[in-house]
C-alpha cells in the first residue's frame, strides 16, 4: 500500500504510532509517564547544584532563569538526536510498506512533542509557585513554542536525511547539541557577558531568540517583539521545507541504505 505524506491515512498513521511509541516507552519504566517530567527536574537540579552552588552564579532569579532556559533546551536536544537516526531505526518498517520517509522523523517530533507540552506545563506551575504572577501575555509562549517547533522539526529532518548516507554524522549531531546548550544563553544572560558587537550574530540561532522570548514572557512579564519572532518562524519554516524536499529527493535510495 502506498501511503502520501499529505493524505489523512498517513497522518492518522502518525498518530497511531506516537501513541503506541509513548505507552511502550512508558511501560518501561517503573515511574511510567512520571519519568517525563521528572527528567528535566533532575538535570535542573543538577545544573544548579553546579552553577549556583559551586560556581557560586546565582541571583535572586537564578532557578526561575535556569529552569526556562533548560526546559526548552532539552525539547531540543533530545529531538534532534532522536530524530537523526529515525530512519535508520525504522529500516524495518521502512522495507516493508512503501510510505514517505517523512513519516520517521515526524513520528519522533510529534512524540517528544507530547512530552514537552506537560513539561513545560510543569514549568509554568513552578513559576507560578516561586511568585511569578500568569498573567495573559503567558499565552505569548505558544507562538514563541511554535516558532521553536518548526526549527526543532527542521534540523530533526535534516539530519535524518543526511545519516543513512553519513553514518558518522550522529557523533557531529550530539557534538553539535552540546554546542548549541552553551551558544544559546541557558545558563548566563547574553545581554550581561556579549560583547555588543556579538549579540546580533548571537540572536541569530533561533533557540537562542526563543529562550531569551520565554523569559522576557514568563519572567518579566514582556510581550516579544512580534515582527522579529515572525520573522524568525519564517525563516525556520523555509528550511523546515527545504529539509523536507532533500528526505523525498533521496526518498527510493533510503531503504537500501538502511539495510547497509
Amino acid at each position: 500500500m502506498r501511503y502520501s505524506a499529505s493524505g489523512s491515512r498517513f497522518w492518522h498513521l502518525v498518530a497511531v504510532k506516537i501513541r503506541m511509541n509513548l505507552k511502550s516507552e512508558a511501560a518501561q519504566s517503573q515511574l511510567n509517564y512520571l519519568w517525563w517530567v521528572l527528567e528535566p527536574a533532575l538535570f535542573i537540579a543538577m545544573y544548579y547544584v553546579i552553577f549556583g552552588i559551586f560556581l557560586n552564579s546565582r541571583t535572586d532569579d537564578f532557578v526561575a532563569f535556569l529552569i526556562v532556559g533548560k526546559i526548552p533546551f532539552l525539547w531540543f536536544s533530545r529531538t534532534v538526536n532522536n530524530a537523526s537516526n529515525a530512519l535508520v531505526a525504522g529500516g524495518g518498517l521502512m522495507n516493508q510498506i512503501n510510505i514517505p520517509k517523512i513519516f520517521f522523523p515526524a513520528v519522533v517530533i510529534g512524540q517528544d512533542l507530547v512530552k514537552t507540552v506537560f513539561v513545560f506545563l510543569l514549568m509554568l506551575a513552578i513559576l507560578a509557585g516561586m511568585g511569578y504572577e500568569p498573567t495573559l501575555n503567558w499565552f505569548a509562549i505558544i507562538p514563541i513554542a511554535l516558532m521553536q517547533l518548526l526549527f526543532v522539526s527542521s534540523l530533526a529532518v535534516l539530519f535524518s536525511a543526511l545519516v543513512p548516507f553519513l553514518p558518522d554524522m550522529k557523533f557531529i549531531v550530539g557534538t553539535f547539541v552540546t554546542l548549541m546548550m552553551f551558544a544559546s544563553g541557558i545558563f548566563y544572560d547574553p545581554m550581561q557577558f556579549l560583547k555588543p558587537e556579538h549579540k546580533e550574530l548571537f540572536f541569530l540561532n533561533p533557540l537562542a531568540s526563543a529562550i531569551s522570548m520565554y523569559r522576557k514572557v514568563l519572567m518579566e512579564n514582556t510581550l516579544p517583539d512580534w515582527a522579529y519572532l515572525g520573522a524568525m518562524a519564517g525563516a525556520c519554516l523555509v528550511a523546515l521545507f527545504a529539509a523536507i524536499s532533500l528526505l523525498r529527493l533521496f526518498d527510493s535510495r533510503y531503504p537500501r541504505l538502511v539495510l547497509q
